[in-house]
């Protein structure tokens, strides 16, 4: 960086990290945010003389003056809306920042002086409304959406995390492609074919040594369609002689649908088959899915579809569905079934389970594509975002970050 060349100071908002603070932690964004945050962090500080400067922005950082408290405190009503189109943007503004980075556009204000970037996980609200109004008065769903897309329209640029919601953004919502980034998700460090003994790890979850085991991790929400996968593994259970387990992970108790998820269970007759188990903390995951012989994932519709490439990761082999971003994600190295095809489900589950060989190949080709995907190329690509929506802003003239040199890391 030459001595003449600003830096850019970039605000990144990590509440998603913190438990409490929405539904973010511990799932996709809070994920997201902290494996983001850290690789940026540790990829910077390899510079010399950086041209981006962090300002780690938390709850504490962009907290509450006694003002504002008293006056959150008095509404009967609305509070979490006044936060975050009113005093959210206030706290922002005064830290003289260039840029501002939201993980997620639903937590975005609409209106901010702070240049800022959003990044759009989905459009799953839009792309599927009924599911997401039902239960809802019309109003609040209809502001909740207006509210979100007047803070995409309002950021000085977008990031997508997969090329299927950069399509999604440009056709739905009207947005310019030149105004999206696209930086693909990673699998975290420890998703790797190397953990502890399966047998031990089933034994730690309550899942029988003797019996092959079919995973799925995820939200039980309708779009992830784990009914339709109870079916199908009841169908197969009955064709296969190899008497598998179907283990679901996951936060469900609390949820809406549970009852129903219950209730398939049930009726498919496979209670004795299916294993719920509950959160599985990040740290636990790696060994789950080492453990598991296949990965399910029917979902009807995917930002990026992150449990699949931490299974691949794993070594372990994936069947899923081939729709939005999940092919992105899978390529030729896993089963991309039709959605709705209960037969070619059936069929894929049964024939993975009585054939070693094609689970192995299956295995090996999902470690190769898995590799292609890294947080350091996210940073990398984020960086680039930052420079790019800024200097379109006005508030940068430096040089976009380039790829990390030898001359320009930190002495060893």
């Amino acid at each position: 960086m030459r001595a003449d060349e600003q830096k850019l100071r970039v605000g990144l908002d990590l509440r998603p990290t913190e438990q409490g603070f929405k539904a973010h932690y511990g799932r996709g964004t809070g994920r997201y945010t902290a494996e983001l945050t850290g690789e940026l962090r540790t990829m910077l500080a390899e510079f010399e003389q950086p041209e981006i400067e962090l300002e780690e922005c938390s709850t504490q950082r962009l907290g509450a003056g006694e003002l504002e408290k008293r006056l959150y405190d008095l509404l009967p009503y609305g509070r979490h809306t006044v936060e975050q189109q009113i005093l959210l943007p206030r706290r922002i503004d005064r830290l003289n920042l260039d840029l501002f980075h939201f993980f997620a556009h639903v937590d975005a204000p609409c209106r901010l002086k702070t240049p800022y970037v959003v990044t759009v996980l989905d459009l799953i609200p839009l792309k599927f409304a009924d599911l997401y109004r039902a239960g809802k008065p019309n109003w609040r769903f209809k502001l909740a959406r207006f509210l979100e897309l007047q803070a995409i329209k309002g950021a000085a640029g977008i990031i997508a995390i997969s090329e299927a919601t950069k399509r999604d953004v440009v056709e739905i919502l009207g947005i310019a492609s030149d105004k999206i980034a696209v930086t693909p998700l990673a699998a975290g460090a420890s998703f790797t074919p190397v953990g502890d003994n399966p047998l031990d790890v089933r034994c730690r979850f309550g899942l029988p040594g003797d019996r092959p085991v079919v995973l799925y991790v995820g939200g039980i929400d309708a779009r992830k369609n784990v009914p339709f996968l109870v079916e199908a593994f009841s169908e197969a259970s009955r064709r296969t002689k190899a008497k598998p387990i179907l283990a679901l992970a996951g936060r469900y108790e609390s949820d809406d649908k549970y009852p129903g998820l219950l209730e398939t269970i049930r009726r498919c007759e496979v209670g004795q088959d299916v294993k719920l188990l509950g959160f599985v903390a990040d740290s636990d995951l790696p060994d789950l899915y080492r453990a598991a012989d296949l990965f399910a994932f029917p979902s009807l519709y995917e930002g990026f579809g992150l449990p699949v490439l931490e299974a691949m990761s794993c070594g372990t082999p994936v069947i899923a569905s081939n729709n939005s971003s999940i092919p992105e994600v899978v390529g030729s190295s896993g089963l991309l079934l039709d959605d709705g095809d209960k037969n070619a489900w059936v069929s894929a589950i049964c024939d993975l389970l009585e054939s070693e060989e094609r689970k192995r190949i299956l295995s090996e080709n999902g470690l190769k594509r898995a590799k292609s995907f890294s947080w350091r190329r996210t940073a990398e690509l984020t960086c680039d975002a930052y420079s790019l929506f800024a200097a379109k802003k006005g508030t940068f003239s430096g040089a976009s970050l380039p790829p990390m040199e030898e001359s320009r890391r930190v002495s060893a």
